[in-house]
This record gives structure tokens, sequence and C-alpha cells, in this order.
């Protein structure tokens, strides 16, 4: 997997934390040593801002010992993948690349790792605010990017999804588009790194099904979680281990109640017959 810029400047941050820590410094009291406001010190250690000057100065300071520090420090500079599309370091997308497994109850639409391309180009095109041709097609191409990573031969994205039945049933523009759409489930769901359940349209209301979520979890990078909760006008992360754990449970929750993987994919075969009839 390519290396992520944003994980790897987190995880320098959170070197830097532990070495001020090591050697029994406050922030009040390193940032003064450091030529930084607290708040700067702050946002470096939380991934923000780093430079190869401060982070030299940081390890005179802490005294701390590191070969490699400085060599990452200058690779984490590099742009990610997403930037030449058009995307931020701080949305999403630049995350999920970087994410170990991905835990997701889809309540509206299906989840992007999993969309077909005619699919995704109908939710684009139905925005209310008209999306140019060239946004489109970059967007289909970012879908394209970060669905190869579910097929990765060396370390595949680790994908476990809960999908509304209510949506497999919601009407559409073009209704072919759904049938592939579901025959791409359905195929997809045979991958060993995917797991794709499907609540049950007479499961009874409860909090967990307010709305989307999402839980990131970044094994490989030694980075805490992150949860995502979609509203219908915004969208939440939370990095609070509580808000987190609170979410990781929701989903267990709402997994419990979802048909297995045999049933649901039995349950998706059955709706694509239908949306064909």
């Amino acid at each position: 997997m390519e290396e992520n810029p944003v994980l790897l400047r987190a995880a320098i941050g959170e070197k830097l934390r532990v070495a001020r820590e090591a050697v029994g410094m406050k922030m009040a009291e390193a940032a003064p040593l450091l030529d930084c406001s607290e708040s700067r010190l702050c946002r470096i250690e939380q991934g923000h801002g780093l430079d190869v000057h401060f982070v030299r100065t940081a390890m005179d300071v802490y005294n701390l010992v590191d070969d490699t520090l400085l060599d990452e420090v200058r690779r984490a500079r590099n742009p990610g993948w997403w930037k030449e599309y058009g995307i931020s370091d701080k949305d999403y997308i630049a995350l999920e690349s970087g994410a170990s497994v991905v835990s997701t109850y889809a309540a509206n639409v299906v989840h992007g790792l999993l969309q077909t391309a005619d699919y995704a180009r109908m939710l684009f095109e139905s925005r209310r605010r008209p999306m140019s041709e060239e946004w489109i097609a970059k967007q289909l191409t970012v879908r394209l990017i970060r669905q190869e990573r579910l097929t990765d031969e060396d370390q595949p994205l680790q994908l476990h999804a809960v999908l509304d039945e209510h949506m497999l049933h919601r009407p559409i523009k073009r209704p072919e588009l759904m049938r592939t759409q579901l025959d791409h489930l359905a195929l997809i769901s045979e991958l060993p790194s995917v797991d794709i359940r499907v609540l049950p349209a007479e499961t009874v209301a409860n909090e967990a099904l307010l709305g989307s979520f999402t839980v990131l979890d970044f094994l490989q990078h030694e980075r805490p979680s992150i949860a995502q909760v979609e509203h219908p006008l915004c969208v939440e992360r939370k990095r609070h281990r509580s808000l987190v754990r609170f979410a990781r449970v929701q989903f267990e929750h709402v997994r419990s109640l979802a048909l297995d993987p045999v049933e649901s994919t039995a349950l998706i075969e059955r709706l694509a017959d239908d949306w064909a009839s």
C-alpha cells in the first residue's frame, strides 16, 4: 500500500508527544524551549505544520534519538494521491486510504466502496447544484481508486458493511442501474476482505438507525480510530475514544440485527431479480 502522508504526519506528531512526556515536560514548559506557542505545539503533535527544523530542535530538547524521524518528516511532505483530484488532506478519503478496516452502516445510499460507476454517476448527477462533467469524471476515478484496495494482494482493505434494506427498494430514475448495482453487491460480497449484511426492512427503529456512520481503524499505523457520522446537512468526525467506542458499539448492534452474509446475498439476488422484472 502506498505510504499515506496524512497518517505519517500523525505518527510523527505522536512520537513527539511521547518523547515530550517521557522527559516529564508539559506543553507549557516545552513550548518556550521550542520557540513556539502552546497552540502550535498542540497542532504539531496532532500532525499539522511539521517541518524538519522544528523536529530537529524537538529531538534535541527531548533527548530523542531516532535515525529515521527526519527522513519521515521529509516524506510526510509528499502529496497524497488524492491531491491530484482536488481532495483535501482533511477529507474522509485521505483517512480512508490509510485505514486497515472500514466498518460502516449505510442508511440511504450504497457506500462508496461498493458503488458501481453508473450508480455513483447517478448520485453525482442528482445533486441540486449541477456539477461539471470534468468534476464527475474525477469523482468516478477516485471511487475506482478507493475500491482497488478491496482486492489488493498484499494488504486488502477489510470492509464490514451493513446496508439498510429500504435503500435497495428505493425508486431511482433509471431502474436498470439498481439491478446492476445489486448484481455488483452480490459479486463483491464473495471477496474474503468484504462482509456485506442487509438490515431487514422490518427492523424496529432504534437510535443506531438515525443515520449513516463509519468507523475507521488504522491497525498498521498505530493511530487512534475515527468515527464519522453523517447528518442531512453536515458530517461530523469524532476522534475522542469514548465517542469512537460508542459508534463501534452502535455498529455491532446494527450488525447483530442484520441478516448473516449468506442470507444477505440471497436477499440481494432476489431484489436484483425484482428490479429486472
